[in-house]
């Protein structure tokens, strides 16, 4: 963890500025749009198109998204904890929601690894041209 300078607490808040205005920006053309789709995933698609436009990520918020993966696990509790508690379920539908749990991760694995390799693959042909 960085030490609490003024310019790394700047640079923090200049991060959770950027996400938090990117949620808040998502929820309200979610709401006011009527999107069958998250304000949330709507704020990351935002993001998303502008970081595509920018070009790089901001050190700010490289800072604290780096902290916030790093607590990623205790945000999915809550939900791996109301699953435990679905005990009227047939078995269908645990068969639907197990099918879902797996293809949702082999899906986001298999984009993960693409994405890092071809991240990978653009920061070898950076290092060859500097």
């Amino acid at each position: 963890m960085a030490s609490l300078t003024p310019c790394n607490i700047t640079q923090w808040l200049g991060g959770g500025a950027i996400l938090f205005g990117c949620e808040r920006l998502g929820d309200f053309l979610s709401d006011t749009l009527s999107l069958p789709v998250p304000g949330a995933v709507v704020g990351l698609l935002l993001l998303l198109c502008g970081l595509m436009l920018y070009g790089r990520v901001p050190r700010g918020l490289a800072r604290i998204s780096t902290q916030l993966l790093y607590l990623l696990p205790l945000l999915l509790l809550p939900a791996a904890v109301g699953v435990f508690f679905l005990r009227d379920l047939t078995i269908s539908d645990w068969f639907a929601l197990c099918t879902a749990i797996v293809f949702g991760t082999l899906i986001s694995l298999t984009l993960s690894a693409l994405l890092l390799r071809k991240l990978l693959h653009q920061s070898t042909g950076a290092e060859r041209r500097d």
